[in-house]
């Protein structure tokens, strides 16, 4: 059976993705804004000189999105499968291709929310603070 050139790049990506993603479950999130949220952990945000309303407003940034966050990982895990199984049963070119772009809308979806709470959360940090925490380490 020959394959068209598109059909084996998806192959490819999706085989590269996956590996990607599977280290990402391993090593919490390893994309492109990991870096980031990184920034944000408890022992790089304690050298900040917080106020108490910092902290409360940067836990409570946390857990209002924890629950979004959380679903869209789902979302992305379960267009993922559906697209593993489209490859692998009989499905049309369209039906994969379909998967295939449900998949990516999902990681866009994630990536948009991840962005929206990281600068939410850089919001709450003055000009010095966010000084500190952005030039460490670089």
């Amino acid at each position: 059976m020959k394959f068209s050139k598109s059909l084996i790049t998806i192959l490819a990506i999706t085989m590269l993705s996956g590996i990607a993603m599977a280290r990402g479950e391993r090593d919490h999130h390893k994309d492109e804004f990991a870096p980031m949220e990184r920034q944000f952990s408890p022992e790089k945000m304690k050298d900040l000189g917080l106020s108490s309303e910092q902290i409360s407003k940067l836990k409570a940034l946390r857990e209002a999105k924890k629950e979004e966050v959380k679903k869209l990982r789902e979302e992305m895990k379960q267009a993922k499968m559906a697209f593993k199984e489209a490859v692998r049963t009989n499905a049309s070119k369209d039906a994969i291709s379909q998967a295939y772009q449900a998949m990516m809308d999902k990681k866009i979806q994630l990536g948009k929310a991840r962005l929206e709470n990281l600068l939410a959360a850089r919001d709450v940090l003055t000009d010095e603070q966010r000084a500190k925490l952005f030039n460490k380490g670089q």
